[in-house]
């Protein structure tokens, strides 16, 4: 049975857009033990809700938060070789925007913003992930991004 929030952005985005797993350009976050009510949004598919010429981050997952906990939006941002904190929180930023046009208002949610990564990511990198002054914000709640290896579950990102 879907949730308001899934969906609202089922109805809200083009089914093609939407996804089965989380994967771009070798870099994957499996969805094992992730909740079952969920929609995956591609944002870099020809009909997500995005503009080309905004930044925008690779997927937006929604999903059931389970046992009666509020719904999980994350904006998750995938990359492979040298890892740019600079590009993450671009991206992620313009993720929760998107989340923020798609979701009703009325809706508790909470919010992860994932940067998942394969290669390199020098210590400064990840630093600069984690100084609380680049928190990443969707309305009234602001989290630093969730930095995962490559291949780490989706699940441990959202509650890890």
């Amino acid at each position: 049975m879907a949730t308001p929030a899934v969906d609202a952005v089922t109805r809200r985005t083009n089914r093609s857009c939407h996804a089965r797993r989380c994967s771009n350009s070798g870099c994957t976050l499996p969805l094992a033990g992730a909740p079952r009510t969920r929609v995956l949004i591609n944002l870099e598919h020809d009909q997500a809700p995005v503009s080309r010429q905004e930044p925008h981050c690779d997927y937006l997952f929604v999903s059931d938060g389970g046992d009666g906990n509020p719904e999980w939006v994350a904006p998750i941002e995938l990359t492979t070789g040298r890892a740019d904190s600079r590009k993450f929180l671009r991206q992620l930023t313009a993720g929760a925007a998107v989340a923020d046009r798609l979701l009703p208002r009325n809706i508790p949610l909470r919010f992860r913003p994932i940067a998942a990564y394969d290669g390199q990511m020098r210590r400064a990198e990840r630093d600069n992930l984690l100084i609380p002054a680049n928190k990443i914000t969707f309305r009234n709640q602001s989290e630093l991004a969730r930095v995962v290896r490559c291949g780490s579950p989706l699940m441990k990102a959202l509650t890890g």
